[in-house]
C-alpha cells in the first residue's frame, strides 16, 4: 500500500490565482493576498453591475447578468489600493471563443445577441451565420456572456 504522504509530495500546491477574471484594476495578482484582510470588502458594493464576487477571500468577476464597463468604481473604493485605477488595463485576464456546438447563429438560427451588445464591435459575422470574436477588439467585459441564450461564449483565463 502507498503511504499518502508520499502520493502526495508532487501534487501541485493550490493557488488562489489560478482560475479567475479579476477586475481590471491590480498590478501583481500577489497583491490580492492583501484582500484577505479586508474586511468590509468595499469593491463588491462599489460595482454597479454587481459582477465582483470573494472567491477564496479575493475579490473576482463573475459574468453572469452582466458585464465589465471598466468605470473605476471598485478601485475607487479599494481602500488597500490592491485595486488602483494608475493599474487600469484595457482588457480583463479573460479570452471569449464562440462555440459553434452552442451558437444558435452557427447552427442556423437568427441570432446576434451577442453582436448587439458589443460596443467594441468585436463579434464579427463571416457570413450570416457564422460570428467570431476578434480578440483584438474584445476587451473580455463579459455582456455578450450574459446576453447569449444558450451560453455559447467559452471564457479562456489568461
Amino acid at each position: 500500500m502507498i503511504d499518502k504522504k508520499k502520493r502526495n509530495l508532487f501534487r501541485r500546491v493550490s493557488s488562489p490565482f489560478k482560475s479567475f477574471i479579476y477586475p481590471p484594476y491590480f498590478d501583481k495578482k500577489e497583491d490580492f493576498l492583501k484582500c484577505i484582510e479586508c474586511e468590509n470588502k468595499d469593491c463588491i458594493n462599489a460595482c454597479p453591475e454587481n459582477i465582483i464576487e470573494i472567491e477564496n477571500n479575493i475579490p473576482v468577476i463573475k459574468f453572469g447578468i452582466n458585464g465589465c464597463t471598466f468605470c473605476d468604481e471598485c478601485a475607487t473604493a479599494c481602500p488597500d489600493e490592491v485595486l488602483d485605477i494608475k493599474f487600469k488595463k484595457e482588457k480583463l485576464n479573460a479570452e471569449f471563443i464562440i462555440n459553434p456546438k452552442n451558437c444558435l447563429a452557427w447552427n442556423q438560427t437568427m441570432c446576434f445577441s451577442c453582436q448587439d451588445i458589443c460596443e467594441e464591435n468585436a463579434i464579427i459575422y463571416k457570413g450570416m451565420f457564422n460570428p467570431v470574436i476578434d480578440l483584438e477588439k474584445c476587451t473580455a467585459c463579459g455582456f455578450c456572456i450574459s446576453v447569449c441564450p444558450t451560453y455559447a461564449i467559452d471564457v479562456k483565463i489568461i
